[in-house]
C-alpha cells in the first residue's frame, strides 16, 4: 500500500465490513469537538481559572503564575479552589457559550458523524454527541414540493460507570461518555487523581463485583468485539486507551480478527512521521488512516467524514452478532 498522504484516505475492507455488520463504534476525542468550537485542554483550564478570577477567588497575579502550568495541573488546582471556596464553575458556558450546541461547522461535523453509526463512545464532556444530527431519509411525498423540516433526535446518554456494560453496544441511538458529561459536572473526570481512580487496575479482585473496574471491563469488551474508529485523537489522548486495547488483544479466547482504525491529519512534509506512527499504532492493533491537511488544515476532516459517510452507512448490530455477544457474556 502506498504511503502517500491523500486528501481522503483509502477505506480498508475491515472498516467497510464493520459498518455493514453494525459493529463499527466511532470513538470521538477532543480534536472533533475543537473543530466544533469547543475549547482545547489548555483553553478549557484557562477558562475555568478566569471564572475564579471573576468571582474574586483568584487574583490576576496568581492567575499569571498558574497559567504557565500544564492543563491537567491547572484543572486540579481549579477543582481544589472551587471546592475550597464553594464556588460554581459554569462548565457548559465554556463548551457552549450560547447554552446549546449551535456552532455551524459543528453541526455539519456531527451530522456527518451521525451517519456513520448508531452507537458512539466519547471521552469528551460536551453535548454534541447527545443529539443525532443526521437528516433522516426523505419520505416519498413532499408537501408543496418542499422538504419538510427535520428535528434532531436526542440520544440516550450513558455517563455513570455502573451503566458501562457490554449490552450498551447493542443499543441504537446511544452515546457513552467515558469521562462524564456536562449534565453532571461533579462526575467529570478532570484531574490526574480522577484518571488514576477511573482507570485503576483492580482486576485481581475480578471475582468481587464490588471491586471490579467496570470502565476497564467495558473497554476490553468493546475493543475485543467491536471495531473502533478513533476520530479527533492525538498521541496524548490515546495514552490511557492504548493499554486497554493491548490488553484486550492478547487476552486468551478473544477474537484476533477485530481491527481498529485511527483518522489523523498530516502535512505532506510529515510523511516520515506518518510512517513511524503507522508502525507504532499497528503494535496496538490500530491501523492509521492518514489524510492531508495541506489545503484545508483540520477542516479537511469534514471532507474525510463526508467521504466515509457516503461509503459506510450506519446500521444496528446484526442479530447474529447480538447472539454472539450473549454467548460471550454467558461464558464469562
Amino acid at each position: 500500500m502506498s504511503d502517500a498522504i491523500l486528501p481522503k484516505p483509502h477505506i480498508p475492507p475491515g472498516l467497510r465490513e464493520a459498518a455493514e455488520r453494525g459493529t463499527l463504534v466511532p470513538f470521538i476525542g477532543a480534536g472533533a469537538s475543537r473543530l466544533a468550537g469547543c475549547p482545547g485542554w489548555n483553553e478549557f483550564a484557562d477558562g475555568m481559572l478566569l471564572q475564579l478570577v471573576e468571582q474574586g477567588k483568584l487574583t490576576h497575579a496568581e492567575l499569571a503564575q498558574i497559567k504557565v502550568l500544564p492543563p491537567r495541573v491547572k484543572l486540579s488546582l481549579v477543582r481544589t479552589l472551587a471546592d475550597e471556596h464553594r464556588v460554581f464553575i459554569d462548565y457548559k458556558k465554556l463548551f457552549h457559550p450560547s447554552g446549546k450546541p449551535d456552532h455551524a461547522k459543528g453541526q455539519k461535523l456531527y451530522t456527518l458523524l451521525s451517519k456513520l453509526a448508531k452507537t458512539f463512545v466519547t471521552t469528551n464532556y460536551d453535548e454534541w454527541l447527545d443529539t443525532d444530527w443526521a437528516t433522516p431519509e426523505l419520505a416519498d411525498h413532499e408537501v408543496n414540493g418542499l422538504t419538510p423540516p427535520t428535528i434532531p433526535k436526542p440520544r440516550k446518554i450513558i455517563h455513570h460507570v455502573h451503566k458501562f456494560i457490554p449490552a450498551r453496544l447493542n443499543e441504537s441511538n446511544c452515546v457513552i461518555h467515558l469521562h462524564g458529561a456536562l449534565c453532571e459536572p461533579d462526575g467529570m473526570i478532570l484531574t490526574t487523581g480522577d484518571y488514576v481512580r477511573h482507570y485503576a487496575n483492580d482486576r485481581d479482585a475480578a471475582n468481587d463485583p464490588e471491586k471490579e473496574n467496570r470502565v476497564l471491563t467495558f473497554l476490553e469488551y468493546l475493543f475485543a468485539h467491536r471495531t473502533a474508529l478513533f476520530i479527533g485523537y492525538g498521541l496524548e489522548e490515546l495514552e490511557i486507551l492504548e493499554y486497554i486495547i493491548l490488553k484486550a488483544r492478547f487476552t486468551e479466547g478473544l477474537r484476533d480478527e477485530v481491527r481498529h482504525y485511527l483518522l489523523q491529519g498530516f502535512f505532506s512534509h510529515e510523511q516520515h512521521l506518518m510512517r513511524g506512527l503507522k508502525r507504532y499504532y499497528l503494535e496496538c492493533g490500530i491501523e492509521l488512516l492518514p489524510f492531508s491537511r495541506d489545503q484545508k488544515n483540520w477542516d479537511q476532516l469534514l471532507d474525510v467524514l463526508e467521504h466515509l459517510s457516503q461509503a459506510l452507512q450506519a446500521k444496528t448490530p446484526l442479530a447474529l452478532e447480538e447472539f454472539h455477544d450473549m454467548e460471550e457474556l454467558l461464558d464469562d
